[in-house]
């Protein structure tokens, strides 16, 4: 099974649709931030849906009402709920969505103790092959354009009690990626419409899986 990972949209499509025409995936994943509501319609998303299932988190700049309607063929819901596991063709995905703070003052901030509770679920659901987060686990794939580290500590002990083979995060718009002694592989996507996306390959009957952070062809 081939994997498309998309991440960073903020409204312009046009990089994923024309990745989705290059890797010909089974499965589409996006780590947050297809783009505001006055970005992108229900419509736009739903053509993703016809080249493929799709599975989603959600950032800070998202059409939450749109993402929680939207559903694949089979009837699953396209935004992955906080803190459950969902299996697809024998690859298990769990996501904790949306960015960091002190507070709920906004729909899309989660707090230690949000990504801690979601965390500690997930664990208790058996082994995940890919977590998806938009925001990213500190020292770990997190540099900013700045060169300063940006993630955040809740999301890397959501990293240590998850476990996943691979935690594909965003949020930075930095392509980079940070493979631990264990083989385990962190993969901040970056910004698709700047050129990156990830292609993971999974092999359900050998439970093997390989990531690999690419550059899409200009035009």
């Amino acid at each position: 099974m081939r994997v498309l990972v998309v991440s960073d949209l903020h409204g312009d499509l046009e990089a994923a649709r024309r990745a989705a025409g290059l890797v010909r995936p089974d499965l589409i994943l996006c780590c947050g931030d297809w783009g505001d509501p006055d970005q992108v319609t229900e419509p736009d998303l739903a053509e993703f849906l016809e080249i493929a299932p799709v599975y989603s988190t959600f950032g800070n700049h998202d059409p939450l009402d749109i993402l929680s309607r939207l559903r694949n063929r089979d009837g699953s819901p396209v935004l992955l709920a906080q803190g459950t596991v969902h299996e697809f063709a024998g690859l298990r995905l769990a996501a904790i969505g949306g960015i960091w703070a002190k507070s709920h003052t906004k729909s899309h901030y989660v707090t230690d103790a949000d990504v801690d509770l979601a965390a500690a679920r997930i664990a208790q659901a058996g082994p995940v092959d890919i977590l998806l987060t938009h925001g990213c686990p500190v020292g770990l794939a997190d540099l900013a354009p700045t060169g300063r580290h940006g993630g955040q500590r809740c999301f890397l002990e959501a990293f240590n009690t998850v476990k996943p083979r691979l935690h594909l995060c965003g949020h930075l718009h930095v392509a980079q990626e940070r493979t631990l002694k264990d083989g385990r592989q962190v993969i901040n996507v970056g910004a698709t419409p700047e050129g990156s996306i990830v292609v993971v390959e999974f092999d359900a009957k050998n439970a093997t899986l390989s990531a690999r952070l690419l550059e899409l062809p200009s035009g």
